[in-house]
C-alpha cells in the first residue's frame, strides 16, 4: 500500500502535531492496560460480528493500533497485518483523501482542547464523525459513522488509548462529506458542544494577523509554532492570543476554540 498521502500530510505540517502527541511525555504502562484490551475483545464477540460494525482502539503513545476488530477485511478489503504494520498512519491512508486531512484536523482541534481540560473533564469527551473510506481493491467509497471516546487517560491526563465504534452506513445518498463534532462536561456540569456546522456571528472583529493567529491556533499549534511560523516573537503571539480572548469575551482556550469554529475559523 502507497503511504504517500501520509508523507504529503507530513510536509504541509497538517499531521506533525496529530503525530508527536507523546514527544517528550513519560511513556509508561498501566496494569489495566491488558484487562482493557481483553474487555474490548469480549465486547466485540457480540457486536463486530453484526454486520457493518467495527471496533478500534489506537494507543497514542506510538499511534499503533492495541485493538481492531479483523472483519475490517471483509469491508475495507486491507488485511489485518497492514493495519498492524501501519497502524493509525494506516488507517488515514486508507480514507477518502480529502476526508483524511480533515481527520487529522478534526483530532487536532479535540487534542488542542483536551490539552486545556482538567483530569475529569478529559474522561467526559465525546466524539461522532461522518468520513468515507476507498476500498483497497475497487476504490468505492465506504461511508461510516463513529463514535469515540477516551479510553484510558493516565494521571497527567495524557491520552493512553481511545476507543471507536463505527457503523457502517449504507444509505448515504443524502451525504456529502466529512462531518464531525465533540463534547465534554465541564467540573460545574455545564455540557460544552463543538459542531463542524454550527456557525452563528457573535459580532466580534479579528485584525488579519488576529485572523492568522487564530486559524493556526484552531489547526492545534501551541504559541511557540505560531512564532515560529510567522516569524515573530512568542510574546507578540501572546498579545494577540490575549486580545483575541478579550474580543471573543472567552474565559479560557477552550471558550476561544469554540468560538472560533462555530464561526467558521479552521
Amino acid at each position: 500500500m502507497d503511504l504517500s498521502l501520509i508523507d504529503e500530510l507530513k510536509k504541509q505540517n497538517k499531521i506533525s502535531d496529530f503525530f508527536s502527541y507523546w514527544k517528550g511525555k513519560r511513556t509508561l504502562n498501566y496494569p489495566e492496560e491488558r484487562e482493557l484490551l481483553e474487555d474490548l475483545k469480549v465486547m466485540s464477540q457480540s457486536l463486530a460480528m453484526k454486520e457493518g460494525i467495527i471496533i478500534g482502539c489506537f494507543d497514542y503513545r506510538d499511534l499503533s493500533l492495541a485493538f481492531f476488530t479483523e472483519n475490517i477485511e471483509d469491508i475495507s478489503g486491507y488485511s489485518p497485518q497492514f493495519f498492524k504494520d501501519h497502524g493509525m498512519a494506516g488507517v488515514i491512508s486508507a480514507l477518502h483523501p480529502q476526508d483524511a486531512m480533515e481527520h487529522v484536523s478534526f483530532n487536532n482541534k479535540v487534542l488542542e482542547v483536551f490539552n486545556h481540560a482538567s483530569i475529569s473533564e478529559k474522561k467526559t469527551f465525546e466524539l461522532s464523525y461522518t468520513l468515507r473510506w476507498l476500498h483497497k481493491d475497487d476504490g468505492r467509497e465506504i461511508w461510516f459513522f463513529t463514535k469515540a471516546k477516551p479510553y484510558l487517560i493516565d494521571e497527567q491526563g495524557n491520552f493512553i488509548y481511545d476507543l471507536h465504534i463505527g457503523f457502517q452506513i449504507n444509505n448515504h445518498e443524502h451525504l456529502t462529506g466529512y462531518d464531525w463534532s465533540f463534547s465534554y462536561t465541564k467540573e460545574n456540569g455545564e455540557k460544552v458542544v463543538f459542531k463542524k456546522h454550527d456557525i452563528k456571528s457573535n459580532g466580534f472583529s479579528l485584525t488579519n494577523k488576529e485572523k492568522e493567529i487564530a486559524a493556526l491556533m484552531v489547526q492545534g499549534f501551541d504559541s511557540q509554532e505560531i512564532a515560529d511560523k510567522l516569524f515573530i516573537s512568542r510574546n507578540t503571539v501572546f498579545t494577540h492570543r490575549k486580545n483575541i480572548m478579550k474580543k471573543l469575551k472567552a474565559k479560557n482556550t477552550a471558550e476561544v476554540l469554540k468560538t472560533l469554529m462555530s464561526n467558521g475559523i479552521n
